[in-house]
């Protein structure tokens, strides 16, 4: 479990948090070189229980899945915790106390409902007409405030997170999240901006620090803002997607290759790149020396010489 302050970090420099769902894709990160993780609601919904982010994947689900990623970390590990998974504030300190004690160091906490359905679908926003219903701003205000108080002395943040941008406009999502950080919310999230002047009105408008919705890419295939662009900015933490697809093209790849030979010589001999066996063997959590060792060494003190 990671030892360090989340706090000190975003305070260094920008962050950036690629979105994970389990151990494996937490290690993947952690090889890599990235120095933060966020569970993806997302993606833990459709690799824990197969379905899509709509509202039907619980807390205790979610939860059951942050604990163990947040054990097996040697990086902070923050948590898409949507509406807090209730309509109470009571709710979200219950949940978000529950992350706490988990070891999270940081959670997004935003204004949508518990209901996300078809209104939400690509058709409903291009009607005009409110796509979506968003939660009053001083109720959500209220889950921020219990939030805030959950995690009250520890080294966790809080991200009050927006989505009232295609509801409401833009000069509403700027209020309510300016309205977060005067009740305390240290870091603010407009979720579905994707333009950097978007992101210097925001900067200009709304204090403390600032999390970019995930750095994706335009029809040209170029990256919409640049990190390097929108840091000066307050956005000091930057998330992405990119694990779901490449763990799926490297399992249908291996599995293309293996299902034609009729046997795993291609898997088994792949080196990843150019990695030893015994690189491998650690990515894949099957390194079990140090556990074996450890069976040893109990036993040594009691068996009969």
């Amino acid at each position: 479990m990671y030892k360090g302050s989340i706090f000190e970090d975003l305070r260094n420099g920008q962050v950036i948090s690629p979105c994970i769902w389990d151990c494996f894709s937490l290690k993947a990160v952690e090889k890599t070189g990235f120095r933060c993780a966020l569970v993806s609601g997302a993606a833990v919904a459709a690799n824990a229980i197969g379905l899509p982010d709509i509202g039907l994947m619980t807390f205790d689900e979610l939860l059951w899945v942050t604990e163990r990623i947040v054990k097996a970390a040697d990086i902070p590990i923050l948590v898409d915790a949507d509406e807090g998974y209730g309509d109470s504030p009571i709710n979200v300190y219950h949940n978000i106390s529950r992350l706490v004690d988990a070891g999270v160091k940081g959670f997004t906490l935003d204004d949508g409902m518990g209901v996300r359905g078809y209104t939400r679908l690509e058709e409903s926003f291009k009607t005009g007409k409110k796509p979506y219903d968003v939660q009053d701003t001083d109720k959500w205000l209220a889950k921020v405030k219990a939030a805030l108080d959950a995690i009250d002395g520890t080294d966790c943040v809080c991200i009050a997170r927006t989505e009232c941008l295609p509801v409401l406009g833009f000069d509403a999502a700027i209020e309510r999240c300016q309205r977060a950080v005067d009740i305390g919310a240290p870091m603010t999230l407009i979720n579905r901006i994707s333009t950097l002047e978007e992101c210097r009105i925001v900067g200009e408008r709304v204090g403390g620090w600032k999390m970019y919705p995930d750095i994706t890419v335009d029809q040209n295939g170029k990256s919409v803002v640049s990190c390097d662009d929108i840091y000066p900015y307050g956005f000091n933490y930057v998330t992405m997607h990119y694990l779901e697809k490449g763990a799926m093209w490297g399992m249908i790849d291996y599995g293309k290759h293996n299902f034609a030979a009729r046997n795993t010589e291609y898997s088994y001999n792949h080196d990843m790149g150019g990695y030893t066996r015994e690189e491998i063997r650690s990515f894949l959590g099957t390194n079990e020396k140090e556990w074996l060792e450890m069976e040893r060494d109990f036993y040594a003190g009691v068996l009969k010489k």
